[in-house]
């Protein structure tokens, strides 16, 4: 499964959940019953723990922070994605040139 921001390749190592959220807010009004008001946009994130041999692959990521992109996750294409905080990114043993991140994505949909 092919998995790219922006053009960027990066190999995620378990699939994300799909997550769908929304706002919504109750209030209890002075009788005590319950108010509900739902707004019926869903809110798109999704986030991916990865892992990788070449930093190269990391820091072109994070030179995509700001970037509004295309993210491609196998035959599902979402656009006008852009990275979310916090991304992080360790090396797995010091040394090693093998690491693991986490990179998440929120999508603009004003």
């Amino acid at each position: 499964m092919a998995t790219t921001f922006d053009g960027a390749p990066f190999n995620p190592i378990k699939i994300p959940e799909k997550e769908v959220s929304f706002e919504q807010n109750e209030t209890t009004l002075l009788s005590g019953k319950v108010s509900i008001q739902t707004n019926s946009e869903q809110k798109f994130s999704r986030t991916y723990e990865c892992y990788t041999e070449d930093l190269s692959e990391i820091t072109t990521l994070l030179e995509k922070i700001g970037v509004k992109g295309t993210l491609v996750d196998g035959s599902e294409s979402y656009t006008n994605c852009e990275i979310a905080p916090p991304f992080s990114y360790k090396e797995v043993l010091w040394g090693s040139g093998k690491y693991t991140y986490t990179i998440s994505f929120k999508r603009d949909t004003s």
